[in-house]
């Protein structure tokens, strides 16, 4: 039996380094990719020790038409075609930002980052890929209610649950796409942006970290890389019929429920 054969973005730490180690516990040849090309060229030599998978590195900046289709037309050259894709994303340059703060070059970065980006890898997938793809977006559950500091990220990517639910309607036979909502996990971009917000305020990191991340959650705590890893798998093993769904998997941090 051919391994399976996954691509990941955004994936030389945090939670795209995790979907990466997800994808390769359960036996995937994979491309990472990130804006930097020496942490995931560190990053796949790791995965490849570790797991004993094949690991490709490439360089894209999801903000950029031409790094995308050069993405999507190596993995598909290298491997024959893409059983999972995992679209995780990195954050505007400038955030966090208060909404009087942003400028009109932060929203149109978004865009590109999150929207733009996102309905160009699926337009590559259902014209290029040759077979049937499942396909998981990584949010968060702040996009039901954008929290201040995030106001352009989380206005954004609410938009990546539309995109999901037309994908999933038009094209059954090309892709099976899914949004997961996180709660919050201890990630290098989620310190350096609650560092950030403590300076702003004159106050403690950690203390601000307690207060503003692990206290959101009942559970008094943030997800952890095992729960996390174990939740993609149960998505990318889940029955065909889940399809054009939010998942919502925030340790009941939001006080909105979806629909």
């Amino acid at each position: 039996m051919n391994p399976c054969r996954g691509l990941v973005t955004a994936a030389s730490r945090g939670i795209g380094y995790i979907a990466s180690e997800a994808l390769a516990s359960i036996g995937c040849n994979l491309i990472i990719c990130s804006r930097s090309y020496e942490r995931i060229l560190k990053a796949s030599n790791t995965l490849s020790e570790h797991y004993n998978v094949r690991v490709e590195p490439l360089e894209c900046d999801l903000r950029v038409k031409n790094d995308i289709i050069k993405l999507i037309d190596k993995a598909i050259e290298v491997y024959g075609g893409l059983d999972y894709v995992i679209v995780n994303y990195g954050n505007p340059s400038r955030e966090p930002i208060l909404l009087h703060e942003s400028e009109w070059e932060d929203w149109i970065e978004a865009s590109a980052l999150y929207l733009a980006s996102t309905a160009l890898i699926i337009k590559l997938l259902v014209e290029k890929n040759p077979v049937k793809a499942t396909v998981i977006l990584i949010s968060s559950f702040t996009v039901a209610e954008p929290m201040p500091p995030l106001v352009v990220a989380d206005t954004v990517r609410s938009g990546l649950s539309r995109l999901v639910r037309v994908a999933a309607r038009e094209y059954p036979d090309k892709i099976r796409p899914l949004l997961l909502l996180l709660g919050s996990f201890d990630t290098p971009g989620a310190r350096s942006t609650i560092e950030a917000l403590a300076r702003k305020r004159g106050i403690d990191p950690g203390e601000f970290w307690k207060r503003e991340v692990e206290s959101l959650s009942p559970l008094g705590r943030v997800g952890g890389r095992e729960e996390l890893i174990d939740m993609i798998i149960l998505l990318l093993k889940s029955p065909e019929y889940l399809n054009g769904s939010s998942i919502l998997f925030d340790g009941s941090s939001s006080r909105i429920a979806l629909p």
